[in-house]
């Protein structure tokens, strides 16, 4: 059988089927939660569905709130800096010596790297290559014999 047939007879049968009816139900519980999504608050609901003054009202609060903190917010971070540096100077300072010690060994690992370890990095892949085509050839060789005793049997 073809399979443009075989598609045939299928869309056939499936077409003589009726269609899916939906649970009795299915209505009453749709129509309740519809009912129950638009009855709820003024603040439930999207901000474009607010009353226009309350719309208004929280663009004010908002631009009032924006206002303020742009105008208080250097002196609160002087503030802050000036709470939070004194106890964490020590800290801070231990950091940096470890953070310029880290530096330091990062820049030797990399010196090292450069003259003792890369030029042989060509070298090594070459090996490695000729390591895997070893493998690969000792694995269908492997591979041979295990089906020539297969198919003696």
């Amino acid at each position: 059988m073809h399979p443009r047939e075989l598609e045939e007879i299928v869309g056939r049968s499936l077409r003589r089927l009726p269609a899916p009816r939906a649970p009795e139900t299915l209505l009453p519980r749709v129509i309740a939660a519809v009912q129950a999504w638009a009855q709820r608050p003024w603040y439930a609901r999207a901000w474009f569905t607010w009353p226009p003054l309350l719309q208004i009202g929280s663009i004010a609060a908002f631009v009032l709130l924006a206002g303020v903190a742009a105008i208080v917010w250097p002196e609160v971070r002087v503030a802050l800096v000036s709470a939070v540096a004194a106890p964490l100077a020590p800290a801070l300072a231990r950091v940096s010596e470890t953070l310029r010690g880290a530096g330091s060994a990062l820049l030797t690992i990399r010196v090292l790297w450069r003259a003792m370890v890369a030029p042989f990095v060509p070298y090594l892949f070459v090996w490695v290559a000729a390591m895997c085509a070893a493998c690969a050839a000792f694995a269908a060789a492997i591979n041979r014999v295990a089906m020539a005793n297969h198919a003696q049997r």
